[in-house]
């Protein structure tokens, strides 16, 4: 098993992964602010990146637990850790950085099917037998 970072060297996330790898523990708002200020991301692209990020989970319920198409899910996983409340106020989600212990298959694209377009006949004769009102 290899802790190497799975992501393509000089890519963005491969910057992002490299933090969260030397952090263990981040909250979205740290990754966030990371992107945005050491990265120069915009808001959005900095959130479109960190959710890719932090999307793998080690089990789910609600979908494939690789996380988002773009992140490389079958080699690592964000376990949430528990929240604190202080006077009713959840503190902000953590997550830990997880490595499988066996790696799951890669997730891959699907191929685009050419279907081959057809002609219909988009003239169609309509009988109307319905009575007319004449005043």
């Amino acid at each position: 098993m290899s802790n190497a970072n799975p992501y393509r060297e000089g890519s963005d996330y491969n910057k992002l992964f490299g933090h969260l790898k030397a952090k263990q523990v981040v909250t979205r708002k740290d990754l966030i602010s990371y992107a945005k200020s050491a990265m120069h991301k915009t808001e959005a692209q900095a959130t479109a990146d960190v959710t890719v990020i932090l999307s793998p989970r080690k089990d789910s319920k609600r979908g494939d637990c690789r996380g988002n198409m773009s992140a490389q899910g079958h080699v690592y996983f964000m376990e949430k850790l528990p929240r604190k409340t202080v006077k009713g106020v959840k503190e902000p989600q953590k997550f830990r950085l997880r490595y499988r212990l066996v790696q799951l298959e890669a997730r891959k694209r699907s191929i685009k099917m050419d279907v081959p377009s057809q002609k219909v006949d988009t003239k169609v004769a309509v009988a109307v037998k319905a009575p007319v009102a004449v005043k």
